[in-house]
This record gives structure tokens, C-alpha cells and sequence, in this order.
């Protein structure tokens, strides 16, 4: 177990709230409507010059069925990419926390390592001026 998962155990918890994922369905459901309503006009098209009445209720009942058959299936898709984002996000957060971690530890290696080797100097200074105080 690494040093950043002892230290922040649970710093960040991915939110599995149905609202984060509401957003996200309501464009996804709005996007695939759009080009199925697309799909039926193309097909439509060829018969619109008699039936114009009858072309304009079949686009809009492929309209409507397409946003209720659609949403279960966009909601979920929905659900799992925003599951999917955060678990992401999560785990570039810890590893930002973990290199944060790391040069921290390596900061306080080399300042550790500076401060052994003043006080060495520091002890052979006063050796040496102990032995100089010694002879006067």
C-alpha cells in the first residue's frame, strides 16, 4: 500500500447519483431522436408530394417513439459514462496526490540529507576549534 492511500484513504468518492447522469441522457436522447427523425424524413420524402398530411403525423409519430423506446437505454448509457468519468477522474486525482506525495518525500530526503551534512561540518568545526582552544 502506498504512502498517498494511508494518508488520504477516501479523499475522493465518485458520485453514483442518477442526476449527474440527467444531463448527459437528455443529450444523448436528443441527439439519437434527431437522427432517426432524419432517417424517417428521408424516407418520407418520396411519398410527401400526395400525402403531405399523412408524411408530416408519420415523422412525428417516429418522433415520439423513438423518445420513449430511446430513454431507458439512453439513461443507462448515460449512467455508466458518467460512472465511468469519475472513476477516471479518481484515479488522476490520486495520482496527482501520489507524485504530490513523492517529490514532497523527496524534498524532505534531500533537506534531511543537507541538514546530516551541516551538522557534520558543524561537529569537525568544533573539533577542530576545541583542538585550536586546546593548544592556546
Amino acid at each position: 500500500m502506498n504512502i498517498a492511500a494511508t494518508l488520504f484513504p477516501r479523499s475522493y468518492s465518485p458520485s453514483t447519483k442518477p442526476e449527474n447522469a440527467r444531463g448527459l441522457a437528455a443529450l444523448l436522447l436528443a441527439a439519437s431522436v434527431a437522427a432517426l427523425a432524419v432517417v424517417a424524413d428521408q424516407l418520407i420524402e418520396t411519398w410527401l408530394d400526395d400525402h403531405l398530411f399523412l408524411a408530416w403525423v408519420a415523422l412525428w409519430a417516429v418522433v415520439f417513439a423513438g423518445s420513449l423506446l430511446l430513454t431507458g437505454t439512453v439513461r443507462r448509457m448515460s449512467a455508466r459514462a458518467v460512472a465511468r468519468l469519475d472513476q477516471w477522474a479518481a484515479r488522476r486525482a490520486q495520482a496527482r496526490a501520489a507524485a504530490r506525495l513523492l517529490a514532497i518525500e523527496k524534498r524532505a530526503v534531500q533537506s534531511a540529507a543537507k541538514a546530516s551534512s551541516a551538522a557534520q561540518r558543524l561537529a569537525k568545526a568544533s573539533q577542530a576549534l576545541d583542538s585550536h582552544l586546546f593548544y592556546i
